[in-house]
């Protein structure tokens, strides 16, 4: 069965499905899709591995950059930010967008000092002077996942690319 987002929200737990039939979508699935959710799941399954004293199997995600979610971690990212040597380079994403929407790189904390008041989410010299507003006339703050850039990655013809891979998972148990 073919199915929409919004239609697994609204209606899939309310209906029985017989044994054959399948769904393109997982309930919450959003879990693992979203770059915010995804590094709250890493962090969180991280810290459970620690408390078990599975270091080696911790080790195992040290390929993800360190990562933070803003603006809920960035007195946090701040910190790390002040001890990163001189000129590292940070990147910007948009937790709720994709193809490259919204995504910059930045090097200095001012190149971020206005983003969370911009609806363009640019570099602060490519905005326009406009800002997002909610009904209560409050400035709108849109979620982003701050990671560490990633030095010399990987190119294919002097660009970076990503990996699209499609399976076809049928249980997340024990998920």
């Amino acid at each position: 069965m073919w199915a929409d987002r919004e239609w697994m929200r609204d209606v899939f737990d309310s209906i029985h499905l017989e044994p054959h039939q399948k769904i393109n979508h997982f309930r919450n699935h959003h879990q693992l899709t979203r770059k915010d959710q995804m590094a709250k799941n890493i962090k969180r399954h991280k810290r459970l591995l620690l408390r078990q004293h599975q270091h080696r199997e911790c080790e195992q995600l040290d390929f993800i950059p360190q990562t933070f979610t803003l603006p809920h971690e960035y007195s946090i990212f701040v910190e790390e930010f002040k001890r990163s040597p001189p000129n590292s380079q940070w990147i910007m994403k948009p937790v709720a967008k994709c193809q490259g929407r919204g995504i910059f790189i930045f090097t200095k904390l001012s190149e971020i000092a206005q983003w969370k008041y911009s609806p363009y989410h640019a570099p602060i010299e490519q905005q326009p002077q406009q800002e997002q507003q909610n009904d209560d006339n409050e400035r709108v703050v849109e979620n982003y996942v701050v990671q560490r850039y990633i030095h010399q990655p990987l190119l294919i013809g002097c660009k970076k690319f990503d990996l699209r891979i499609y399976v076809l998972v049928t249980c997340y148990a024990p998920l």
